[in-house]
């Protein structure tokens, strides 16, 4: 398998190196398809949605695909396909499922909440079941897009049986917004996976261990949850140890660890007004030294990608950007001082090499300022 993980970390990275500020939705749905789940993202127009979920299934070219958007005057025959002329003649009753929703292993439904009841249902029986009128069907992933969250009380089981979800914005960042405006992204498969070793993957993901502390943890922050409100069924919890375990195959430890219980962020909520509530609980757990070095050089790679673009605004916000950046770094090699698993390291080692590049890129244009003076 490690040739398989490599690979689906090589996707992982290179849509992240693409599409820039979509890291959330992009583990999203890396997870959802190795947890054997589903993942919805929710956003505006634009917000390269639809690309994320082409970005990633380019690396599948051996799995069928199906996009279409989702309209309250839509019939099972748009999403399940006609039914077969041929059959109606022998007086049997079948569709031609050939190319929809029931005979491809991947879909994208955009709107995904607007469709009738009968069409709804229809997707609630794909999603769960992997079932289309009491027939298995081959799906493997479906991501769904929707331009708000909803609200109808009848939308409530379809929108549970989106294991992961993500509020997916236009980009804040400046300097990440120029760049995206001077080049727009052109996204090129990072690696290739064929559909036999995604379903080993899924697999391999099943058989990691849970150790204990893991799940007493995972008590406590369903009962600090609870306290303040969020209460989830016992499916829900239950599916999300699958997500975990996801997290931990891709790290390439043997067991699910404190560390990741951060990605539940992505299941735990269910308006987005929860979702600052739950990362709050989160961010209780006791995470390892690594985890949080990690948000260390976070904090300071949002503060580089927030840069003013504004040369004067620059020139005069420079030093102090240069500092939190040098500060980071102190810090977090205070902390690894000690030395970290050869895993370890390899989990912080992208973002150290990051801030490295940020540092040095500060470093030059103080030097050039100074210069001038």
């Amino acid at each position: 398998m490690s040739s398989v993980r490599a690979r689906f970390r090589a996707v992982r990275d290179g849509l992240n190196a693409v599409f820039r500020e979509r890291e959330d939705a992009i583990e999203c749905i890396i997870l959802a398809a190795l947890a054997q789940s589903h993942a919805l993202l929710v956003g505006p127009p634009g917000t390269a949605k639809s690309a994320l979920f082409f970005g990633f299934l380019a690396s599948f070219t051996d799995a069928r695909k199906f996009q279409t958007l989702v309209t309250k005057f839509g019939t099972e025959d748009e999403y399940f396909g006609p039914v077969k002329l041929s059959a109606l003649k022998n007086d049997l009753w079948e569709r031609n499922l050939d190319g929809r929703l029931a005979a491809v292993e991947c879909a994208f439904l955009d709107e995904v909440f607007k469709g009738s009841d009968s069409v709804l249902n229809a997707f609630l029986s794909a999603m769960n079941e992997r079932l289309y009128k009491g027939q298995s069907i081959p799906l493997r992933l479906l991501v769904g897009a929707s331009n708000e969250l909803p609200e109808e009380e009848i939308l409530a089981a379809i929108y549970d049986r989106f294991l992961l979800r993500d509020v997916v914005e236009y980009v804040q960042a400046d300097a990440t917004w120029v760049q995206l405006v001077a080049a727009p992204p052109e996204y090129k498969p990072a690696a290739q996976i064929g559909l036999a070793e995604w379903d080993a993957a899924c697999k391999d993901v099943q058989r990691l261990e849970l150790p204990q502390r893991v799940v007493e943890e995972l008590l406590r922050l369903r009962t600090a949850l609870k306290a303040d409100g969020l209460v989830l069924s016992d499916r829900r919890w239950i599916a999300l140890t699958r997500v975990l375990k996801a997290a931990a195959w891709l790290d390439d430890v043997p067991t699910v660890e404190l560390d990741h219980l951060s990605v539940l962020k992505y299941g735990l909520w269910n308006k987005p007004e929860d979702r600052a509530r739950v990362v709050a609980v989160l961010q209780t757990v006791d995470r390892s030294v690594v985890a949080q070095a990690i948000d260390i050089v976070d904090e300071a790679l949002r503060g580089y990608a927030n840069r003013p673009t504004e040369p004067a605004a620059y020139q005069s916000a420079l030093p102090q950007l240069a500092d939190k950046v040098t500060e980071a770094g102190k810090r977090v090699q205070d902390m690894l001082k000690n030395g970290v698993s050869r895993r370890a390291h390899a989990r912080i080692q992208p973002k150290l090499d990051e801030l490295k590049k940020a540092h040095d890129a500060l470093t030059a244009d103080l030097s050039k300022r100074y210069a001038l003076a």
